[in-house]
């Protein structure tokens, strides 16, 4: 080889290994877009300052969480062993199946914000099945591993933190 092929050959290597690292770092998502999306529960549990557990919502919970990209999300979580209503209009339920839907349920929206720096998202919970949280703030810490969001909340009653997994919707 002569040393204008070398020199050139030297020159398209530094110029790959400038400028590959620069569009691997710019193909990155920050946390906020990977929270994007659709994400189907896995499990909650509710975690006493003992340490024991409880599944509120039960063995087998059903969820959604929708995050979208202009700051708006809803999040709900229903027992998946509720029993029907005997007559079937939602609004002609018996004191106990509304019983059982309020405490089998938890649904709420609004809107969010995420901190990159300390991993947590706060949320302004404009509207709740749970009308306590009508208008209130709460924060949420919150871990992505590929398709797996983590939660992790102070529980509702004060007593402990809730502990939420998500995947993402396909």
């Amino acid at each position: 080889m002569d040393r204008r092929s070398i020199i050139g050959i030297s020159a398209i290597i530094v110029f790959g290994l400038v400028w590959l690292p620069g569009r691997a770092v710019s193909q990155q998502r920050s946390v906020k877009e990977q929270l994007l999306g659709a994400w189907s529960l896995v499990s909650i549990e509710f975690v006493r300052p003992d340490g024991s557990r409880s599944s509120t919502f039960g063995a087998n919970p059903n969820g959604v969480a929708f995050f979208d990209a202009g700051g708006h999300y809803i999040i709900s979580v229903m027992r998946s062993d509720r029993a029907n209503y005997v007559i079937n209009n939602f609004a002609q339920g018996t004191a106990e199946e509304n019983k059982a839907t309020a405490q089998g349920t938890i649904t709420y929206f609004g809107t969010y914000s995420v901190s990159e720096a300390d991993r947590t998202i706060a949320i302004h919970i404009e509207g709740s099945s749970f009308p306590n949280w009508n208008g209130a703030d709460q924060k949420r810490i919150f871990a992505i591993t590929g398709d797996e969001l983590k939660l992790t909340s102070p529980a509702a009653t004060g007593a402990g933190t809730a502990e939420v997994a998500w995947k993402r919707a396909k």
